[in-house]
């Protein structure tokens, strides 16, 4: 007799491997219409070189902030502040002024680290000072940031 926990994990892994295989059927869908491709390429001109075509990058849709906006939001939000701010405090005054949208904790680590990154671009131009962490363990401790 199993528990009613191996039979979850049971049906998860079931789940998992229906998925895996749902994939497999789609990679193979997608090499035999890129093999499709490059004969037609190859038709129309066999001198192209298809080795150095290389897969477009994928780009993660942000829903709420437009390209460029968020790096420019994060400044205008240690000007106003006219102190130094943690990258979290910076992120909740942002959302703030976008309508307070509700996020997921997942979406609000991914939108951390996207302002981290664009305040780090930031400090490499001379624009903004790391005043130091604040308090927290590992990955929970924000930057601190002034404006230079």
């Amino acid at each position: 007799m199993t528990s009613p926990t191996i039979t979850a994990l049971l049906d998860q892994r079931r789940d998992i491997l229906r998925d895996m295989a749902i994939l497999r059927d789609e990679m193979t869908e997608c090499e035999k219409a890129v093999h499709h491709l490059d004969a037609v390429i190859h038709l129309l001109d066999p001198t192209v070189d298809l080795a150095a075509v290389t897969p477009k990058k994928h780009v993660t849709f942000d829903e709420i902030f437009r390209p460029g906006e968020a790096p420019l939001m994060a400044l205008d939000a240690l000007r106003e502040a006219n102190t130094a701010l943690s990258t979290t405090d910076i992120l909740k005054v942002m959302l703030e002024k976008k309508g307070s949208p509700g996020l997921t904790p997942r979406q609000f680590q991914v939108l951390l680290r996207k302002i981290n990154a664009g305040l780090n671009g930031q400090f490499r131009k001379g624009l903004v000072r790391k005043a130091g962490r604040n308090g927290g363990h590992g990955a929970n401790r924000a930057v601190i940031w002034y404006l230079i």
